[in-house]
């Protein structure tokens, strides 16, 4: 289990609480809350509460929420945690090396996580909602997997929202049959295993992608951790030298460059280069670092979306950080399958406007791809895609586009006219 801390130190003008909240009854009281991170005001006028994505943790959003603090102070922000988030074991965080300490790392009883469905999520996301209520209405936003999760509770619950926030993502992204959700089936990247697998022992209980599983995302951020506190030290590269910064982030190249809409646009490592077999297998030219002639492999901020040095400073946080190690598999299947689920959730009209983003190289790179009307019938909506974004740049970009954007949208909430609510 995490340790808590009331008050995280983030060098902002205000402090960040992180709080945990009750969630839906699983007879498990140490596991029936979910989290947030809370970027508070005096006196909000709205709270815009952040659902992460597949994989994604709290820190995802620290980035936007600085903007959205510089843009709109009447504003407060609560970044989400599902409550897998109450398994990860943050000690680490406090050693001398982290690494060294998330390498012997033991994975904890993972068996609660095949209850934790879209039914348990989506009341822990309810009770967390109200609780963002007393401060002030509320505006659910979702990035990716969590904007499914949000389109899937404004279904449920629209009416107790003051608006709703798409970031790069929808429901519907991936339909599963019902033979696939309960089955499973085969694809390109090997066996989906379906609900019965999982039930039976035969699956996992939390998502395991290569390079990608529970271990290895607690190492990336344990390496971001330790770079962004000693960027320019000097640590092995494979057979060469590399500055912390640099092999942190090349690391994160590594791990998603076979989904390039993932990565996040932070530059590049100088030193001597050559051709990436896995980019000619792919069918297009690319470098690879081979290993600087003189002196360690460096990183420099070439002015792209986002800024390397504040991205490394975001990822992680002694209590909380920008990954779920332990993602509930049921849930990624049941999101997936929501009609087989919840085939209460029907379309319908919502009483205020939906705001979409999506990203020129992300997710959904065209308005139609939101399938808004599919959804909410007869609902007025804004839909802007933001180019030369990635998936994970619209969340942490410079220059404060996708803040703008949310800024804008609620201010018009608060109008009278066709862009207000009725």
């Amino acid at each position: 289990m995490r340790p808590f801390a009331l008050t995280l130190l983030l060098g902002l003008t205000l402090a960040q609480t992180y709080q945990a909240f009750p969630g839906a009854n699983t007879g498990r009281p140490g596991l029936d809350q979910s989290y947030a991170l809370v970027y508070p005001s005096e006196a909000p006028k709205a709270v815009l509460l952040l659902v992460p994505g597949l994989l994604g943790g709290s820190t995802n959003f620290a980035l936007l929420a600085e903007h959205l603090r510089s843009q709109a102070p009447w504003l407060e922000v609560w970044a989400w945690e599902r409550r897998a988030n109450g398994l990860e074991d943050r000690r680490g965080f406090t050693q001398e090396d982290p690494l060294a300490y998330y390498e012997a790392l033991p994975e904890p009883d993972l068996s609660p996580l095949r209850e934790f469905g879209l039914d348990v999520h989506l009341e822990d996301l309810d009770r967390s909602v109200e609780r963002a209520k007393e401060r002030a209405p509320v505006v659910l936003a979702g990035h990716s997997l969590g904007a499914s999760l949000a389109v899937l509770y404004a279904l449920a619950h629209g009416e107790k929202l003051k608006g709703l926030v798409l970031l790069d993502g929808t429901l519907g992204l991936v339909n599963l049959s019902k033979e696939a959700f309960l089955q499973g089936q085969d694809t390109p990247f090997g066996r989906l295993p379906g609900l019965q697998d999982l039930f039976a022992g035969r699956a996992s209980s939390v998502l395991r992608l290569p390079g990608l599983g529970p271990k290895e995302l607690a190492l990336a951020e344990a390496e971001a951790f330790m770079a962004a506190r000693r960027p320019e030290e000097t640590v092995p590269f494979g057979p060469y030298r590399a500055t912390r910064e640099a092999r942190a982030l090349l690391r994160m190249d590594d791990d998603y460059s076979p989904f390039p809409i993932f990565s996040v646009s932070v530059g590049r490592a100088f030193a001597r280069e050559g051709l990436s077999l896995w980019g000619l297998l792919q069918g297009c030219i690319q470098y690879t670092v081979r290993g600087p002639r003189r002196g360690p492999i460096a990183w420099q901020d070439t002015g792209e979306a986002t800024d390397p040095k504040a991205f490394l400073k975001a990822f992680a946080r002694e209590e909380t950080g920008f990954s779920e190690w332990y993602f509930p598999y049921r849930l990624l299947l049941e999101v997936g399958g929501y009609p087989y689920v919840r085939p209460d959730l029907k379309p319908k009209p919502l009483p205020y406007p939906v705001l979409a983003l999506g990203a020129g190289r992300g997710l959904v790179n065209r308005p139609e791809g939101f399938r808004l009307g599919e959804f909410f019938p007869q609902t007025p909506a804004q839909v802007q895609i933001l180019p030369g974004l990635t998936h994970l740049d619209l969340l942490t970009e410079r220059e404060g586009r996708t803040a703008r954007a949310i800024r804008e949208y609620l201010e018009a909430l608060g109008r009278p006219g066709p862009a207000g609510p009725p």
